[in-house]
């Protein structure tokens, strides 16, 4: 029993001191599209930005066998940052969008391929 209790007081505060020291006070948004996503998967990402204020709008999508094939979208953070791009889906592509919000960002914004 001592044993035990001894062992949650240590989680605790390793776990404790683990979130105050390694807490992320970066703020990233990326989202990459693939091959595996389904229409239900991009209204639910859609639906997760638009909560946070950021507006994707899918201008065309593709299925193929329920599976995302090409896509034609913009992304607008209403803060300045806003882009468009289109592409087939392919495993070999990493295609989509990223805002880093951090002052030291190298590159706040990306949209389209992100290799």
């Amino acid at each position: 029993m001592k044993k035990r209790t001894l062992f949650s007081v240590l989680f605790l505060s390793v776990f404790v001191f683990g979130m105050l020291s390694f807490a992320p006070n970066k703020k990233v948004i990326a989202v990459i599209f693939n091959k595996e996503m389904t229409r239900q998967d991009l209204m639910n990402l859609q639906k997760n930005l638009k909560e946070k204020n950021i507006i994707l709008v899918y201008n065309k999508i593709q299925f193929t066998k329920n599976r995302l094939s090409y896509i034609d979208f913009s992304i607008d953070f209403g803060d300045g940052f806003s882009g468009t791009s289109k592409s087939e889906i392919t495993k070999s592509k990493e295609i989509g969008f990223m805002r880093d919000y951090n002052d030291n960002a190298e590159q706040p914004f990306l949209v389209g391929d992100l290799k």
